[in-house]
């Protein structure tokens, strides 16, 4: 419980619910690299890491095509930046023949290939 684990609100997906109430607040302890799979309308919480260790998470969501949720509160413009705007971009196929073809010519006989 150190790390920090993941706090749920039961039933705040529920539409008239979605108020956190501490109790009916559930925090699971699974062992290190198992999955929790749950509807990710639901309240929910990382708490505070006391310990030494980081944190590692992956964290996945999913919707159907057709929805129009957003989660706002979660996944904020104002929190989260666009991986566009941290990433670099990866080079087009044009970028990487010239790099290779201009990393051939200045290297006489050494192969120099840049994918």
């Amino acid at each position: 419980m150190a790390n920090g684990p993941t706090e749920f609100c039961l039933g705040s997906h529920i539409l008239g619910h979605e108020s956190f109430r501490r109790e009916v607040a559930e925090t699971p302890t699974p062992l290190a690299g198992s999955a929790i799979i749950f509807d990710y309308r639901l309240g929910h919480r990382g708490l505070g890491n006391s310990s030494q260790e980081c944190r590692p998470i992956l964290y996945l969501t999913y919707t159907h095509g057709g929805s129009n949720f957003k989660d706002t509160v979660n996944f904020s413009t104002k929190r989260y930046k666009r991986l566009g705007d941290i990433a670099e971009r990866p080079l087009s196929r044009e970028e990487r023949v010239s790099r290779r073809t201009t990393a051939e010519k200045s290297h006489d006989d050494s192969k120099v290939y840049v994918f």
